[in-house]
């Protein structure tokens, strides 16, 4: 009697859940509202304090000359398992899980970026700046949240599941997804007051 009331309701389940995603099929009219359905995270706002703790980073943090890089400030940063250099040219761009939460403050300061979907720094997993191969970008400024601070890191997306919630000839032009990672609490940056 167990076993049949325990298969009714996995039955049930899956009968539940087959017309729920039946019901969002072809949802989308393209992929961005798609990808951020399946891969999307809650938006992140910053507190006050937050956003003063890295506006005074971002007025070190700026690009400085080209051809003294080693004189900038935050040139590398760290994330689990690599090292990260800052980059001055090459710029590809990443569809971000979440708004980048700078974005909105970018009419009120001219130290924060209109876009936060370029790149910004190329990693490595073991730097060596004469022989540099980077091996994927960091998209955005960094900011401070929750006793951290972060960039966007390059993922998969589940493309077919995304395809599936959108409607047909869906495509996207995007060749990098990203989303959040922490910088490693060891880097200098947290030295930052």
């Amino acid at each position: 009697m167990i076993k049949k009331i325990i298969l009714v309701l996995i039955f049930s389940l899956i009968g539940v859940f087959t017309l729920g995603a039946l019901n969002y099929k072809d949802k989308f009219s393209n992929f961005n509202e798609a990808f951020l359905f399946i891969e999307g995270e809650q938006s992140i706002a910053l507190s006050v304090d937050d956003y003063k703790k890295t506006l005074r980073l971002l007025e070190k943090w700026e690009w400085g000359d080209k051809y003294t890089p080693e004189d900038e400030k935050f040139r590398i940063i760290s994330i689990e398992g690599y090292e990260c250099v800052k980059i001055w040219s090459s710029q590809p761009t990443a569809l971000l899980n979440s708004t980048h939460p700078l974005e909105k403050y970018s009419d009120e300061n001219s130290l924060v970026f209109s876009s936060q979907n370029f790149s910004t720094y190329n990693c490595m997993k073991n730097l060596d700046i004469d022989n540099f191969g980077g091996e994927f970008y960091l998209y955005g400024q960094p900011f401070f949240y929750s006793e951290r601070w972060w960039l966007y890191k390059p993922f998969e997306p589940r493309k077919k599941l995304i395809y599936f919630f959108c409607s047909n000839g869906c495509g996207t032009h995007w060749q990098a997804f990203a989303k959040l990672e922490p910088i490693l609490k060891s880097d200098p940056i947290y030295q930052e007051k």
